[in-house]
């Protein structure tokens, strides 16, 4: 069997499995472990479509708890920066941005868990949603790292572990089917990557589905502690990269 292939497989279960876990991170995952192996221009979209199929396969865990209200402020806002931050992109020093978005989750990730009792912001608004949202899009189209913004917000928010999953995995779900739009409309969805989603359709849904089991098993307090160490692990391989 082609080698790439298999490590396809490998990363494809481990990225799916933290991503049924936490509901966000496959992208990092398999981005920094298939870039050594896979040429960007194959790599962004196969990342992009597994990703989602792996969103898609872990909110059955949440499914009961998806509502409108909580999801739609931040999808609005996120469908309005993606474009503004494509626009921005050739203006910026990328590999810059994200070490400084790294340095920013490092620092405020390290508090976060540092604190007994974590702040909440009850008083939150939908404007203020909204606004996560066009901050996470613009990031996303600028970086392609949406998250951290959506990801920080819902767990201040004081909404229980279900309805921070499914509110930032709706978000998730949406902006990526509006990149994968992208790509097919700019022919960068290629025979290639379409092989490689398919060789790695099955273990992410597999994986997803396992991580989402054992997410049931978390408490709120236990899975505010996975987020902000898995986005301090995000910060850090942020920095390392722009290094």
């Amino acid at each position: 069997m082609d080698p790439v292939i298999v490590q396809v497989i490998v990363v494809a279960t481990l990225a799916g499995l933290i991503q049924g876990l936490s509901g966000f991170a496959f992208a990092l995952v398999a981005t920094s472990l298939l870039a050594w192996i896979v040429e960007p221009q194959v790599l962004a979209p196969t990342v992009v479509i597994t990703s989602l199929l792996g969103q898609i396969t872990s909110l059955s865990s949440v499914g009961t708890r998806l509502r409108a209200e909580h999801a739609t402020p931040f999808l609005i806002g996120g469908v309005l920066g993606v474009p503004v931050g494509v626009l921005l992109l050739p203006l910026l020093d990328a590999t810059a941005f994200r070490a400084s978005i790294g340095i920013v989750l490092i620092v405020y990730c390290s508090v976060m868990l540092g604190i007994k009792e974590l702040p909440v912001f009850r008083r939150g608004s939908k404007r203020a949603d909204g606004g996560v949202g066009l901050l996470a899009g613009i990031l996303g189209g600028a970086t392609g790292i949406p998250g951290p913004p959506v990801i920080l917000w819902c767990a201040l928010r004081g909404w229980d572990k279900e309805t921070q999953r499914a509110t930032s995995q709706s978000f998730f779900i949406g902006i990526q089917v509006l990149i994968v739009g992208f790509y097919l409309a700019t022919g960068l969805v290629n025979a290639r990557s379409l092989q490689l989603v398919l060789v790695a359709a099955l273990p992410i849904i597999i994986s997803a589905w396992l991580g989402s089991r054992i997410f049931r098993r978390f408490t709120n307090h236990d899975f505010q502690r996975l987020i902000f160490g898995l986005l301090l692990i995000s910060g850090i391989a942020l920095v390392s990269s722009g290094l």
